[in-house]
């Protein structure tokens, strides 16, 4: 196992390991901000609008309820045509100016839907106290990716506040279970995956949670990194393994409430791929709470990456590219106005 203790500080300039070890707090604080807020109007279907990490916490809360309520995704510019008056939209951006999601935040007022906003200021703050809109502030200050706890816990308590969920003490008690120390595991598994590419695998059920996990490697240690899901791996993927080009290291989510079959055959591909030459970790999620589980470990994914971009000189809280891409997306767009 390495050791980074001397070398944190120096690489980790805006003290990310301090965000991801007051995650806990994070959820704590983020349970009371959605309490006043409830839907008066009739609700038969939910979309979350929103972007990058934004939009994650959507995922998250559509893992966790498990098909009580029809979730939608759309990650652009445009509303599905089916929503209407009787679609609760959450708008969310972190920043508050998302173009994208400020572009559906404008489509839902046109259509009528019912609205709550999340967002720490920017242009989405604006718009909704000006307009009357619910509105969810959030602690500035993050990278949105790890911002999550304060995005997808108010919308949980928005939904039960409207009679659209039942209530649950899952919320109450994930606080607690937040406060285990994954730093250990963390590096561990952090150590393997040093300069390889991650293969990220779980279940249809558990996809968010891959999909996070893979966001995680992308953003904080700067690598790139794929997801899939098991079984639809077993019918197209795993044929490609014949001629491996690269250095992959596989893991494999495994949620304890995962179906036999699903588990069977993740054994299987694991076995397979090792037969191949790949090094394959199976990373079981465990615990009553499908809350706490789910939130346990995108926070272990964030230990993970962050050790990563560790090992590799990298400051994980920066996002240069993706900044880079936007400025030069905001400055055609000066040049196309004038």
């Amino acid at each position: 196992m390495f050791n980074l203790t001397q070398r944190e500080q120096p690489i980790d300039q805006h003290n990310m390991l301090n965000i991801l070890d007051r995650f806990y707090e994070q959820c704590h604080y983020a349970l009371s901000l959605a309490a006043n807020i409830h839907i008066k109007n009739p609700v038969k279907q939910v979309v979350i609008a929103g972007m990058g990490g934004s939009a994650t916490a959507g995922d998250i809360v559509n893992c966790y309820l498990k098909g009580i309520l029809p979730f939608y995704f759309p990650r652009s510019y445009e509303l599905p045509r089916w929503v209407s008056k009787d679609t609760l939209v959450f708008v969310i951006s972190y920043s508050g100016n998302t173009e994208e999601t400020l572009c559906m935040y404008e489509e839902a007022k046109r259509r009528g839907c019912s609205i709550v906003v999340i967002s720490s200021g920017g242009k989405l703050k604006d718009k909704a106290l000006r307009e009357q809109v619910p509105h969810i502030e959030v602690p500035s200050g993050l990278p949105p990716r790890e911002a999550t706890g304060y995005q997808a816990l108010p919308m949980l308590i928005v939904l039960e506040n409207s009679g659209l969920i039942p209530k649950n003490k899952d919320f109450t008690n994930v606080v607690g279970i937040l406060k285990t120390d994954y730093k250990v595991q963390a590096k561990d598994i952090a150590k393997r995956l040093v300069n390889r590419t991650p293969l990220i695998y779980s279940s249809e059920a558990m996809y968010c949670i891959a999909r996070i996990w893979k966001i995680k490697m992308n953003e904080n240690a700067k690598i790139q990194a794929f997801c899939n899901v098991i079984p639809e791996m077993n019918h197209t993927e795993i044929e490609g393994f014949n001629k491996v080009l690269t250095d992959y290291f596989v893991l494999m989510l495994e949620d304890e409430e995962d179906d036999t079959r699903i588990k069977r055959r993740m054994e299987i591909t694991k076995e397979i791929l090792q037969e191949k030459g790949l090094p394959v970790l199976i990373i079981k999620i465990t615990g009553k709470n499908r809350l706490a589980r789910i939130l346990s470990s995108l926070l272990l994914a964030g230990y993970v990456s962050y050790y990563l971009a560790l090992s590799y000189n990298t400051d994980p809280f920066p996002f240069p590219t993706i900044e880079a891409f936007k400025k030069r997306l905001e400055g055609e767009k000066r040049i196309a106005t004038r």
